[in-house]
């Protein structure tokens, strides 16, 4: 087995390291799903560790998420499996899906990933781990809309995500979907357990590929790269840029003065209709060790609407009585003058907010308040 260490980087020889690394002739997944397997394999045994070898030979392929998420799903029973890039504020992107069928992966992408709970946690906590969707259960609208609509339409009840973060914006997450019940403590126990012989695997992945960032002919390398990015090393030269950001500096003569500005300290600073953010980067990079990352990224304001556009997805879930008087409860009108603009009895509407409080999963009109005002707050 070749490993990443048998040819050094220096060596000037990326396409014999390449052939060296990778099959001769695309391989097929040979993903099975857990409905078909009668057990899983031991961790400790030979068959897991068979999955585990093959995982590590693939690594600087394009075959490397496959085989990394086929040894997660030997490893704990599932239905269904996701691959997902977390880039910052941009909307999810899907990379890989097994046994999830085009129809539901068409309505994540359209409505619902936008209010991806796990996409959210990413924001705000940039963790890397094992995380399910029971433990991020919460009373707002985007919970409810992706548990009511993309899960309803995948026929899931539960999933169990594994982060592995590419840099401190960016991340690969890997899903288990489980069909009927839970993911129990011991099964996340489980996962959590392999994390680290996992988090290794895809940290010598990614490795092996910011190295072949430094040749054109890199397609798997390149794919890390999704938005204009600059890589400089620690003397401030330019060890890498993408096309996206070549692109942008022949069309914008000012980027320059933006660098400038960041090269003074500065996080980040706004660039017309984008927003330049730098990240350093860690001794132990491969690329640039001690350099800077900058990427050029739409602002968030960028995707209010887009998310707002998501949320109102969730009033799919009520039929148009209901959002009649739900967009006027959002008014501020109480039941007398609900009925009055609608034509019908006070106890006609009062047992329509029921229904709507059972299908929003609250208990007062207040709660149902304080979960849609997202949807009619000003943007």
């Amino acid at each position: 087995m070749v490993t990443s260490g048998t040819i050094p980087a220096s060596s000037g020889l990326p396409g014999l390291r390449r052939y060296l690394s990778r099959p001769e002739t695309p391989r097929v997944s040979g993903m099975t799903s857990a409905i078909a397997r009668s057990r899983l394999p031991s961790i400790d045994g030979p068959e897991w560790f068979a999955l585990a070898g093959e995982t590590i030979a693939s690594i600087g392929t394009a075959y490397f998420h496959r085989e990394l998420i086929k040894l997660l799903e030997a490893s704990i029973r599932s239905e269904a499996v996701w691959i997902i890039r977390y880039s910052g504020e941009a909307p999810p992107d899907v990379v890989y899906t097994h046994n999830v069928p085009d129809s539901v992966r068409k309505i994540y992408d359209e409505r619902c990933s936008g209010v991806d709970p796990f996409s959210m946690r990413w924001k705000t906590r940039r963790e890397a781990g094992v995380f399910t969707l029971a433990t991020l259960r919460d009373e707002s609208v985007e919970y409810l809309l992706y548990t009511k609509i993309f899960l309803g339409a995948a026929e899931m009840e539960d999933e169990l995500g594994v982060f592995f973060p590419v840099t401190a914006h960016n991340c690969f997450a890997f899903f288990l979907e489980r069909e009927h019940g839970l993911f129990s403590e011991s099964e996340v126990a489980r996962a959590r357990l392999i994390f680290p012989a996992l988090e290794s695997f895809y940290r010598a992945h990614l490795g092996w590929l910011f190295n072949e960032l430094r040749y054109a002919d890199a397609p798997e390398a390149s794919g890390l790269i999704n938005r204009p990015t600059l890589i400089q090393d620690r003397s401030g030269q330019t060890v890498y840029a993408s096309e996206g950001w070549n692109a942008l500096a022949e069309a914008e003569t000012s980027l320059a003065a933006a660098l400038a500005t960041l090269s003074g300290g500065a996080d980040a600073v706004e660039f017309g209709a984008l927003v330049l953010k730098s990240e350093a980067l860690g001794a132990d990079f491969p690329l640039a060790p001690g350099g800077r990352m900058v990427v050029a990224e739409r602002d968030a304001s960028h995707y209010r609407a887009d998310r707002l556009k998501s949320l109102s997805g969730v009033l799919d879930i009520f039929t148009p009585r209901e959002r009649d008087i739900l967009d006027l409860a959002m008014r501020g009108m109480n039941s007398a003058e609900i009925g009055e603009r609608l034509n019908i009895g006070v106890g006609s509407v009062k047992n329509v907010k029921m229904r709507l409080y059972r299908k929003a999963e609250v208990s007062t009109e207040r709660e149902l308040v304080k979960k849609f005002m997202p949807l009619y707050e000003p943007s």
